[in-house]
């Protein structure tokens, strides 16, 4: 998983330092921030990207990893799209719509049951050790968001927004955004 995140980060960085305009022409955001989701009852850190297409349209593919809690691990993967209803230099306001990918991870192992390896040796594979699952829920995204300027490059991004499908929540995320 911390491959998969790594490998996402990365290509959104690359991707973004392979334009060659300058910053007030730019169409690149590229950020980070902080993320909670109501279902999964955590915090979680975000890297999110913004590709301008017009001055209506725009493209923010995003992924969130959410902390651990109760023996699971929670990610999130968004792709985007945003509809600018309002914007100006210093502030822009818009819908979200796209699709989601939530992935989850439960681990446990013997001591988390209580008991310790010392009594599961000798009995083999009676007892079991640990316990793993994992899985992905397809959904759709639904929401509103905003962007402040704080400098020439720099924006505060908020956004809140509800994902519908296999797993059900209501995600709201604050960060910072650099337009290259």
């Amino acid at each position: 998983m911390k491959n998969r995140l790594v490998l996402i980060i990365v290509t959104v960085l690359a991707v973004c330092f392979s334009f060659n305009s300058k910053a007030q022409d730019s169409k690149v955001m590229v950020g980070a921030g902080l993320g909670y989701a109501t279902d999964i009852s955590n915090l979680g850190i975000f890297a999110k990207g913004v590709y301008m297409v017009n001055d209506t349209w725009e493209i923010a593919p995003s992924f969130t990893y959410y902390f651990k809690k109760d023996y699971t691990n929670w990610s999130s993967l968004d792709f985007n799209g945003q509809y600018v209803f309002s914007a100006n230099e210093k502030n822009s306001f818009y819908a979200i719509g796209g699709l989601n990918l939530t992935f989850w991870k439960v681990k446990l192992e013997s001591s988390d049951f209580g008991v310790d390896d010392e009594y599961l040796e000798g009995v083999g594979d009676l007892i079991l050790s640990e316990l793993e699952s994992n899985g992905s829920d397809v959904g759709v995204n639904i929401g509103v968001g905003s962007r402040f300027a704080l400098s020439d490059k720099m924006y505060f991004n908020a956004d809140i927004k509800y994902t519908l499908g296999g797993t059900n929540y209501l995600s709201m995320g604050v960060g910072i955004l650099y337009n290259f």
